[in-house]
């Protein structure tokens, strides 16, 4: 394994080469996202992210969420953006609203969520925009972390929890205090409101069920 150190605002250019050739070659990476340390692979790659679910011992079942560079890839990998996520999409991305879609035919089923869905967000920020656009994207994203600890805030601490099976490590100092994105299913008529997060989207979700265990609300 390697680590690399990063600068989150001006990322060397070889250092983001490293990471997207390991990433596209089949292997799984830690960097620091928006908002905690992350680990990422390609979204096509189906054993690279069964591959991160047996790193974190997780349930391969649960859905995740994948990076896109442009909010524009959504219409490739979504069966349907429906008038209210198209509005979401041109009001909050990028930025830290993730969208749960239906997943059109080019997303393998072996990852797709529970009913064929996929779950999309588009990062506001330096290091993570020009990693991904280098992969051409999407990119499954998962906090770095064994399931039910804490997500690592530092390299130090995904070295901790992962040692030397990750392919790469981009080391871009302390990610603390990250808020996790605002999560929206929009693949029926109503959204749904799954997670509040660093966003506050309920003003324009009109009608909607609030799953987050909140009081209930609507638009």
């Amino acid at each position: 394994m390697e680590i690399l150190p990063v600068n989150l605002r001006d990322p060397d250019r070889g250092v983001l080469d490293a990471a997207a050739e390991a990433v596209l070659r089949g292997g799984v990476i830690a960097f620091p996202t928006d908002t905690l340390y992350g680990l990422a692979c390609s979204l096509f790659d189906v054993h690279a992210v069964e591959n991160i679910a047996r790193l974190k011992r997780r349930d391969p079942r649960h859905a995740v969420i994948s990076l896109i560079p442009v909010p524009e890839q959504a219409w490739g990998l979504a069966m349907h953006v429906s008038p209210l996520a198209d509005r979401l999409i041109r009001q909050h991305w990028p930025g830290p609203l993730s969208l749960i879609l239906l997943a059109s035919g080019i997303v393998p089923p072996g990852v797709q969520g529970r009913g064929g869905t996929i779950a999309l967000r588009c990062p506001n920020d330096t290091l993570s925009r020009e990693l991904l656009g280098r992969i051409g994207g999407p990119v499954v994203s998962s906090s770095a972390n064994i399931s039910g600890q804490r997500p690592a805030e530092t390299a130090a601490e995904v070295v901790e929890y992962f040692g030397n099976q990750l392919d790469l490590v981009l080391d871009g100092g302390e990610r603390r205090g990250g808020v996790p994105s605002t999560l929206v299913d929009v693949t029926g008529s109503r959204a749904k409101l799954l997670r509040r997060g660093a966003l506050d989207v309920t003003a324009a979700l009109g009608e909607f069920e609030d799953l987050t265990g909140a009081r209930p609300a609507s638009g």
